[in-house]
């Protein structure tokens, strides 16, 4: 029983610790490929738990960060060292919040493991913190773009590939409410009606609604992305208006 509590224990762990690496790099992997990855590390962790002590040096760690690695995308050895980057800070946040979890409920830290005074109030405690933290990393990246930098942005949407000039505006901060994904405001009236999503806008000149859709895919400078993509009929000065989390230096 305690090796299955430990698998999904050390399942959930790994998502949550993908999904933040994943906020850290502007993408976000499908949740299949993550899935994969994370069932694997988490075979591997209970080896060392409980079949090979030995895979718990930290040298024998490395492997297993290549692992992670493997869960967010990147087609050059330059991509999977950042991705590599990213899985590492993400894990040192995901456990320090357990670790302060585990120590404000009467636990430590015991032969390498974490434990708390009560297990379930631990995980619960460490899941709710890291929850939230890749909203926060998109916060922070949106503030290392300059404003009104150009983007080449390529959608795909029912079998229909459009390309857009777009400028980046960190006055862009809408989210769409329910997912908290970015919007991104395109001027195209073929796609009009496929956004059937309302999007509140709250302007110094007021509020009003905008409507979006979810693309099948798009990407930005040709990396994939995650957003909502609104549709107006207003000029804007450009075809695509983006948040700056959206656009990122390729790697």
């Amino acid at each position: 029983m305690y090796l299955e509590l430990f698998l999904v224990d050390d399942l959930l762990l790994n998502l949550l610790i993908l999904r933040l690496a994943a906020a850290f790099i502007s993408v976000r992997p499908p949740i299949y490929r993550i899935l994969i990855v994370s069932l694997a590390a988490s075979g591997v962790s209970a080896a060392a738990a409980y079949l090979l002590p030995l895979l718990r040096s930290p040298l024998l760690r490395l492997p297993l960060l290549a692992l992670m690695a493997l869960g967010l995308p990147g087609r050059s050895p330059k991509a999977f060292l950042a991705n590599a980057a990213s899985v590492l800070i993400a894990t040192f946040i995901a456990g320090g919040s357990a670790l302060a979890a585990a120590y404000l409920t009467g636990g430590g830290v015991k032969d390498g493991f974490i434990s708390g005074g009560i297990p379930l109030r631990v995980f619960l405690a460490a899941a709710f913190a890291v929850t939230f933290l890749p909203r926060a990393v998109r916060s922070v990246l949106r503030r290392r773009i300059k404003n009104e930098a150009g983007a080449k942005v390529l959608l795909l949407h029912n079998g229909v590939p459009r390309r857009f000039e777009a400028l980046v505006d960190t006055g862009n901060s809408l989210h769409e409410p329910l997912s908290g994904l970015p919007v991104a405001v395109v001027r195209c009236r073929a796609l009009k009606p496929c956004a059937r999503l309302p999007i509140p806008v709250v302007t110094a000149a007021g509020t009003a609604v905008l409507y979006g859709f979810k693309p099948d895919r798009i990407s930005v400078n040709g990396r994939e992305v995650a957003c909502i993509v609104a549709v107006t009929d207003e000029k804007t000065g450009a075809e695509a208006i983006l948040p700056p989390e959206l656009v990122k230096e390729n790697v």
